[in-house]
């Protein structure tokens, strides 16, 4: 997380922000089958269990899954942006923009790191960041 993101709000409900500042991204998996999901729902999609499915921490590296190279957008939106799907470690599955890649050199497969930051400048009635998370090519983010 950037030094300068004083008491950040999570700008999904899937990020966390711990007492100390971290920031991580949670999942939840079945109790029954071992689905996984981002939110928490009164039944797994996958076998229906109601049981309460277990909270944890996602990792913060992936692989592409697919992508799509965004050309135009909305007012505002710089374009080209990278939108993909990555698998995460923890088995869990996000849609996020890849930032500061190239197009062409983009490849299923390709690790990328989860990385937080100021969601777009967003900021709450109080004046605190809201934070959001993004990709990076793996290695770029260290």
């Amino acid at each position: 997380m950037s030094a300068e993101l004083q008491n950040p709000k999570p700008a999904h409900v899937a990020i966390r922000v711990a007492g100390n500042g971290d920031l991580s991204l949670q999942g939840f998996r079945c109790r029954s089958c071992g689905a996984v999901m981002m939110d928490q729902p009164m039944a797994c999609r996958a076998c229906t269990s109601r049981t309460p499915p277990e909270a944890f921490t996602v990792g913060d590296r992936g692989h592409v899954v697919t992508w799509s190279t965004v050309l135009r957008s909305f007012p505002g939106v710089k374009t080209p942006f990278v939108s993909a799907i990555v698998d995460l470690e923890g088995g869990l599955t996000v849609k996020g923009t890849i930032r500061d890649v190239d197009p062409d050199v983009i490849h299923v497969g390709l690790p990328v790191s989860l990385v937080f930051d100021d969601a777009g400048g967003a900021r709450t009635a109080d004046g605190a960041p809201y934070v959001g998370f993004h990709f990076v090519k793996a290695g770029a983010a260290e």
